[in-house]
C-alpha cells in the first residue's frame, strides 16, 4: 500500500507541473510588431508612360571636315553658347589638302588687280569690257578665297550651343568626320524609344513632362509630336518625338532625361504610398491592417507616380497600410504603431 500512494503521490506532482507549465505558456502572449502606416486615400491620379532618353536642339548640326588637316586651335568648348560666324575650331591652313595660301595669293593679286583698272577705266585709259573682266576675275578669286577659308576657319552657321568637340588640338582632322556639332537651344526635343507593350497609348498632342536632374524641383513641359509607324527591326522599339517650345534652365541638349507622357486621368482611384506595395512572385501585395493584426492583399497597380500609386483591389479608405516593417510580418501578425 505504502508504495501504490507513493506513485499515486508521484503521479499528482507530474500532473500538477504540467498544469502550471501550461497555464505559464498561456500568458506568455507573443509581442505586437512595431509598423508605421498611412491611410488609403482616393483622387484624380494620371496614368503615365514613362520612358528615358537625351535631350537635343530643336536644330542640330554636325559640321564636317571640308579637308584633311591638323587642328590648330579650338577657341570654344562644350556647353559654350556661340553666335553665327563664331570661330569653332582653326585647321593648319598650310597642309597638303588645303588651298589656303594659293588663293589667298591670287584673291590679293586679282584685288590689286582690279584697283589699278578701276583707275586707268576713271581716267579713260581702258574700256568697259577690260574693266568688267578685271571685276570678273576679282569675284572668282573671292569666292575662291572664301570657300578655301571656310575649310580651315569652321564657323557656326547658326546661334547656338557646342554641344560636341571629338578632336583636339594637334590632332589630325579628317575630310568628311564630324569635328564639331551645334545646337539651337531656343527649342528642345526628346527622341525616345518607347516599347512596343506602350506604344499603343501614345496619340499625337500629348503632354510630356520632364524633370530636371538637377533634382531642384524644376520641370520642362512639351508635347508629342511623332510617333513612328513601324518599330525598328533592331530595337523593336517604336520612335517617339517630343518637342519643348521653350528650354527651361536646368536643361540643354545632351542632358538625359525620364519623359513622363500623360495618356490617361484615372478618376476617383484609390491611392497608396508606393513604399506600402511588396512585389513577389511577378504579383503585387501589400499588408492591410485589421483591428491589431495584418492581412495580406493583392493589389493591381493601374498608374505609378514618384511617391503614390493608383491600385485596384479588396481596400477601401477606411483601412490602413503598412509602410514600415513589412519584412518583419506574416498574415496575421500581432502590430502596433510604430511610437513617432
Amino acid at each position: 500500500m505504502r508504495k501504490l500512494y507513493i506513485c499515486m503521490a508521484c503521479l499528482s506532482i507530474l500532473v500538477l507541473a504540467g498544469c502550471l507549465e501550461q497555464e505559464e505558456k498561456a500568458q506568455v502572449e507573443t509581442p505586437a510588431v512595431a509598423v508605421v502606416t498611412e491611410a488609403v486615400t482616393q483622387g484624380d491620379f494620371p496614368q503615365t508612360v514613362k520612358v528615358g532618353g537625351t535631350l537635343r536642339g530643336d536644330f542640330q548640326s554636325s559640321i564636317l571636315a571640308k579637308v584633311t588637316s591638323t587642328a590648330l586651335e579650338i577657341p570654344v568648348r562644350v556647353g559654350q553658347l556661340v553666335k553665327k560666324n563664331d570661330i569653332l575650331v582653326k585647321l593648319d591652313p598650310g597642309s597638303v589638302q588645303s588651298q589656303y595660301h594659293q588663293a589667298e595669293a591670287v584673291y590679293q593679286n586679282a584685288s590689286k588687280q582690279y584697283s589699278r583698272m578701276k583707275s586707268l577705266f576713271e581716267a579713260g585709259a581702258i574700256s568697259q569690257a577690260q574693266l568688267d573682266a578685271a571685276e570678273t576675275e576679282y569675284l572668282v578669286a573671292q569666292a575662291s578665297f572664301e570657300n578655301a577659308s571656310q575649310a580651315v576657319l569652321i564657323k557656326a552657321p547658326f546661334n547656338g550651343m557646342v554641344v560636341d568637340i571629338p578632336v583636339r588640338v594637334g590632332d589630325e582632322v579628317t575630310q568628311g568626320n564630324k569635328v564639331v556639332e551645334i545646337a539651337n537651344v531656343g527649342a528642345l526635343r526628346l527622341i525616345l524609344d518607347v516599347p512596343t507593350t506602350q506604344v499603343g497609348q501614345l496619340r499625337k498632342g500629348q503632354i510630356v513632362k520632364v524633370a530636371s536632374p538637377l533634382e531642384d524641383g524644376t520641370e520642362m513641359t512639351g508635347t508629342v509630336v511623332s510617333i513612328a509607324d513601324a518599330a525598328n527591326m533592331d530595337t523593336r522599339s517604336f520612335e517617339v518625338e517630343c518637342r519643348f517650345e521653350n528650354a527651361s534652365r536646368g536643361f540643354a541638349p545632351g542632358v538625359y532625361v525620364v519623359a513622363l507622357i500623360q495618356t490617361n486621368m484615372l478618376s476617383d482611384a484609390l491611392l497608396v504610398s508606393n513604399d506600402a506595395l511588396m512585389y513577389r512572385s511577378g504579383k503585387t501585395y501589400l499588408y492591410s491592417i485589421g483591428s491589431d493584426t495584418v492581412a495580406m492583399i493583392a493589389v493591381e497597380v493601374l498608374a505609378e507616380g514618384d511617391s503614390m500609386s493608383a491600385v485596384q483591389g479588396q481596400l477601401t479608405t477606411a483601412q490602413r497600410v503598412v509602410v514600415v516593417g513589412q519584412k518583419n510580418l506574416t498574415p496575421g501578425t500581432k502590430v502596433r504603431e510604430a511610437d513617432k
